[in-house]
């Protein structure tokens, strides 16, 4: 454990893997745009903003490593709602990946983008689980990421069906669910952080 508690300090607070951590989610980004392409020619371009989930996310977290290497003080409110943003989004669309292709795997068989997309997304997790941790946003923005996290689920299930293309039109229940649980999920764990540093603070 205290080799783990090292490494993700180390990857919070090491300006080094900050720089290798941009250069992932800006080609990780790049790779989810082209693997988006397809939806994307099908989609009114006025909508493309919200269509991919995944690579705007990583983009999101590259943008604030970038202002974060030049300097930017991550306590201002405009790196607090981008920070919580980019936290929550990456890791709910980090395991809602991780989640919803094994299911898909484990039901009809198992294929090659499965599994390489399943391990790349659960490291989208795990960074924004660092960051958060050691950034946490304040109450405010940790409460606009959680409405904005359910605004997606939303558009993309109900009002316009913007959704990630899925593997098997079966799973769409699942995906729906599993989408709604972890916008919940993270987006209620960052504004929990944030209320309880918040009384720690007036203690």
């Amino acid at each position: 454990m205290t080799f783990v508690r090292d490494v993700f300090t180390a990857v919070a607070r090491d300006r080094r893997w900050w720089w290798a951590l941009v250069g992932v989610n800006f080609f990780g980004s790049l790779y989810g745009f082209y693997w988006y392409w397809g939806q994307l020619a099908a989609t009114p371009v006025k909508y493309w903003l919200i269509v991919p989930d995944s690579p705007g996310s990583t983009f999101l977290l590259f943008i604030w490593l970038v202002l974060m290497l030049a300097g930017v003080d991550w306590r201002k409110p405009g790196m607090q709602w981008l920070g919580a943003i980019a936290f929550v989004s990456n890791m709910k669309y980090g395991l809602w990946t991780a989640t919803v292709l094994p299911q898909a795997g484990f039901k009809f068989g198992w294929e090659f983008d499965f599994i390489h997309l399943s391990l790349s997304h659960a490291g989208m997790w795990v960074q924004a689980m660092i960051f958060a941790r050691f950034y946490k946003p304040a109450l405010a923005p940790a409460l606009g990421a959680l409405l904005f996290m359910w605004f997606q689920d939303f558009v993309d299930y109900f009002l316009l069906g913007t959704h990630p293309t899925l593997p098997y039109e079966s799973e769409l229940a699942y995906a729906r669910g599993m989408a709604i649980l972890l916008s919940t999920l993270w987006g209620v764990f960052l504004v929990w952080q944030a209320w309880f540093d918040r009384k720690a603070e007036r203690a």
